[in-house]
């Protein structure tokens, strides 16, 4: 499936990085792994002006069809809860989504796709991707040109839900979008023994917060999937004192666009009517993350006809998760889909842990599908 070379680089690789995560748009030392690799490889890396994360160009016939492959390298700010050899190293910063699986599997592919570069009917771009955590990359990426020429762009996400050597793939809405909320109310502050002479500003966000969830239950039809949580709230510094203002933020995930402007629009009116009822303010802050990964179904076909050939393929379950890969498919079809890597946790928890023995699996698929959809270009 893999050489065997290939394989113990990769299994190396993926310890290394585990052991360095670092932060979305922070990933420096990440970038200049990558590109050591590809320098070895003997990858051209193409200068896009990108802070951090690598754009790369595997060449067979060069004026053949572009193509494009593509994984993240950003950590999460977790603090890593493993018995893992390869733990964190970093304190507070931890691989907990499995970026780091997502790199070194590219990389394999690269190293595969680069030995037989020559046969190869066109161009394999390769898309290293900085910041997906924070929703920056992709936007950083396609602004600064990375699609151009791209025919059809393929990507995955390791999950640990499902055994190593299945991927789950899916036509249509796989993940959901994600819209990021976060809002101060600004009351009066006052002693705790007489609120009458304030404006109690944590009194107001509980009522805030309550209800928002009649958006879901109460305006959203309830076959759509839409779930709106409040994740953090912060106020008051002392158990005597009612203070000046309170802040919450929280997320929204929806997978049609018309429960996504209703969502919005709800939250906008009952956190400012719902704050002005207590005569306060509400100052909001709204960061419109990607729109839903939405796989293309002939992209997805040829990559389900692929795996076939050395692995398990099951249906994909949608997630109200979200991906900015559908950033990339909103400019070209693509398919992103979920492959296999075992774990005792799920996503985003200090406790997670993919397992390097999928990696095969997926820098396999990374190769497969690059030269198949290389080769349908061609015939089209």
């Amino acid at each position: 499936m893999v050489p065997t070379d290939v394989e113990a680089q990769m299994q190396a690789l993926f310890r290394k990085l585990h052991q360095h995560p670092e932060l979305a748009d922070e990933e420096h030392w990440t970038t200049q792994q990558i590109k050591s690799v590809l320098a070895d490889l003997h990858i051209t890396v193409q200068d896009y002006g990108l802070n951090t994360g690598v754009v790369a160009e595997i060449v067979g016939d060069a004026q053949g069809p572009t193509v494009a492959l593509r994984a993240d390298i950003d950590a999460l700010p977790l603090q890593e809860e493993t018995d893992l050899p390869y733990k964190s190293q970093i304190d507070g910063v931890a691989h907990s989504c499995g970026h780091d699986f997502h790199t070194t599997a590219l990389l394999g592919a690269a190293a595969m796709l680069q030995a037989e570069h020559d046969q190869l009917p066109g161009k394999v771009r390769l898309l290293f991707e900085p910041g997906e955590e924070r929703h920056t990359g992709a936007k950083a990426m396609i602004k600064v040109g990375v699609l151009q020429d791209v025919k059809a762009i393929f990507g995955m996400h390791n999950m640990p839900q499902i055994p190593v050597g299945t991927v789950g793939v899916k036509v249509g809405k796989l993940m959901a979008s994600n819209d990021n909320f976060q809002v101060t109310i600004k009351g009066r502050g006052s002693h705790a023994a007489m609120p009458h002479t304030g404006r109690d500003p944590l009194v107001a966000t509980s009522a805030i917060v309550l209800m928002l969830q009649t958006i879901v239950s109460r305006n959203i039809d309830p076959a759509e999937r839409v779930v709106l949580t409040v994740g953090q709230i912060t106020g008051g510094h002392a158990n005597n004192v009612i203070p000046d203002d309170c802040f919450f933020r929280g997320t929204i995930r929806c997978f049609s666009s018309e429960s996504r402007a209703l969502a919005k629009q709800r939250f906008n009116e009952l956190v400012s009517q719902t704050a002005l009822a207590y005569g306060q303010t509400a100052d909001i802050e709204w960061d419109q993350g990607p729109a839903p990964v939405n796989n293309d179904a002939e992209v997805t076909e040829l990559v389900s006809q692929q795996a076939k050939q050395f692995m398990t393929v099951a249906p994909a379950k949608p997630t109200n998760a979200d991906d900015d890969f559908a950033s990339f498919e909103e400019h070209v079809p693509g398919c992103y889909a979920f492959m296999g890597s075992k774990g005792n946790a799920t996503l985003h928890h200090s406790d997670f842990i993919a397992d390097p023995a999928g990696l095969k699996y997926a820098a396999k698929l990374h190769e497969t599908v690059a030269k198949a959809l290389l080769k349908r270009e061609v015939e089209r």
